[in-house]
């Protein structure tokens, strides 16, 4: 019986080492990733019942983080490492609640928000030399490691889009609900402010939930703001996907503006949003089904890839390749995959 069972987990090793080394030695492509002629497509990581969510660079380049929507469990990862020199993943820590929200914060600490009504964001020190299998009990709010903490100046909330101000002042904290506010925290002083319906940044009191003051002072609201992204100017891209709209906050006066940045009724639900620095474009992935990967450089919306069965999430640019996840729907593959743009190959589909 043991041998047999060894036999059988060799088999499964073998089976996930050939799609972790890439799916370009296959004549097909087992992903069902269609892809603009243009670009190639290699899986990085296979995922078992991780939801992989939103990715993040470490900031010296080495380290894609990956936040993982899984109920709270201490079997359930929350938080996976992909070391993008050797291409090999681990797990960091386990026991979130649907983990989504993903930032690096400008003291170097990496922000990870929970995505659900009373959801928090968990604070990791020095996260690159961050053990492995660490866990959170989030009954005593506690984890297994001190350099992870819960941030409760950033408040009780469903925490989808994170942002920070070019300045490095402020933290953007976006409650991902329908009637959803934007909040503004003060990074020196932790003091939290919500947008009002004037468009005006109110002080909010610490003993009392921001939810609770947000509705009180009739806030201004959103409908579903699943990402947010920072662009070289200063603005504050959002992606409000329950209305289909990519909306642009800018908060360097002494009153904030928001304006629409993108709507196209091709993006139906904007999930997550990247800039990219090397094409000087804004990568959008649509949670619709199917679900869809765009650029926009702001004239031209140019569809890349698509999926029929999984959700494409957390799109990242590092350097000339694009990263990406596809979350499984009902028990389906999960991925990180890797695409790279290239020049003379036509057909859809193609690998590396």
């Amino acid at each position: 019986m043991r041998t047999r069972y060894i036999w059988l987990t060799l088999a499964t090793l073998a089976t996930a080492a050939i799609l972790i080394r890439g799916i370009g030695h296959l004549s097909m492509d087992p992903v069902g990733l269609r892809l603009d002629p243009g670009w190639r497509v290699r899986s990085v990581v296979v995922w078992k019942n991780a939801h992989p969510d939103k990715l993040t660079l470490s900031p010296k380049g080495r380290w894609l983080y990956v936040s993982c929507e899984t109920k709270a469990s201490e079997d359930s990862p929350s938080l996976a490492a992909i070391d993008l020199k050797k291409e090999h993943h681990m797990i960091l820590v386990s026991g979130l609640m649907h983990a989504d929200g993903l930032k690096f914060a400008p003291d170097g600490s990496l922000w990870i928000g929970e995505g659900f009504p009373q959801g928090l964001i968990w604070r990791i020190v020095d996260v690159d030399h961050f053990p492995v299998n660490q866990k959170v009990d989030r009954t005593r709010m506690v984890s297994s490691n001190r350099a992870l903490a819960p941030f409760r100046a950033a408040g009780h909330f469903t925490h989808g889009g994170i942002a920070f101000s070019k300045n490095k002042r402020f933290a953007y904290l976006a409650d991902d609900a329908v009637g959803g506010s934007l909040y503004r925290l003060n990074l020196k002083t932790r003091r939290m402010e919500v947008l009002s319906g004037d468009k005006k940044w109110v002080m909010l009191s610490l003993a009392q939930s921001p939810q609770d003051q947000a509705r009180h002072l009739q806030a201004r609201e959103f409908d579903h703001i699943e990402d947010m992204e920072t662009l070289p100017d200063g603005r504050i891209l959002m992606a409000e996907t329950g209305t289909g709209r990519i909306l642009a906050l800018a908060d360097a006066g002494k009153h904030p503006e928001i304006t629409t940045y993108l709507h196209d009724s091709r993006i139906a639900h904007p999930h997550s949003l990247a800039w990219d620095m090397t094409r000087h474009r804004l990568w959008i992935a649509d949670g619709s089904t199917p679900s869809s990967l765009w650029t926009w450089d702001g004239r031209k919306l140019e569809q890349i890839a698509t999926h029929q069965h999984a959700e494409i999430t957390g799109v990242l640019p590092v350097g000339n390749v694009i990263y990406l996840n596809l979350q499984g729907h009902n028990n389906g593959l999960e991925l990180t995959l890797r695409l790279r743009e290239v020049s003379h190959d036509v057909g859809i589909g193609h690998t590396e």
